[in-house]
């Protein structure tokens, strides 16, 4: 995934237990930080900018939004929330008893969704990382996205084959403050 300014890169890898951070256009290794003992399947960016001064070539002052955290998920059942000024975990999240599917902030960056490989999916708040509810669904999420300006989470799955059970279903679902 883009990060939000555009010139960078995070790249995860279901067999590698680290994040890899580019440069964009370069491709050249920013940052390699150790995520997870599995491998590591799932990033977001918390979308509040914080504003960086930087001088450019033309000595012209511009503003840079960045994000605090990068949240990652992995085959441990884990997330890791990283600080982006230091590229060190500042909290782990423990709620999930399954692989981490996908990740999605809300657009304010104040909670956190996690989808994984069981029947529910989880919201936490961001700054503490508490479970503040989890949320049953029909099948595992292999994706979540918030809305980009209400407290609604849109995500998908698929049931599984049962013998002599009714054929799998696609499952598209929604929750949050519906209006």
């Amino acid at each position: 995934m883009f990060n939000h300014v555009g010139d960078g890169i995070i790249c995860t890898h279901h067999s590698e237990h680290t994040l890899r951070i580019l440069d964009y256009p370069s491709l050249k290794l920013r940052e390699s930080p150790a995520a997870h003992v599995g491998g590591c399947v799932a990033v977001a960016l918390d979308p509040r900018g914080r504003y960086l001064m930087r001088l450019p070539k033309r000595l012209k002052t511009s503003l840079i939004p960045f994000s605090r955290y990068l949240a990652s998920g992995g085959f441990d059942s884990i997330v890791n929330m990283f600080d982006l000024n230091e590229w060190i975990c500042a909290r782990t999240i423990t709620v999930s008893e399954n692989a981490i599917n996908a990740l999605s902030f809300s657009y304010d960056g104040e909670y956190l969704a996690i989808a994984n490989a069981g029947n529910y999916m989880d919201i936490c708040a961001t700054e503490t990382g508490v479970p503040l509810h989890r949320v049953p669904t029909l099948a595992p999420s292999p994706t979540v996205s918030w809305h980009p300006s209400k407290y609604v989470i849109a995500y998908c799955g698929q049931t599984k084959l049962r013998e002599a059970g009714p054929p799998p279903v696609g499952v598209i679902s929604m929750f949050g403050l519906l209006e």
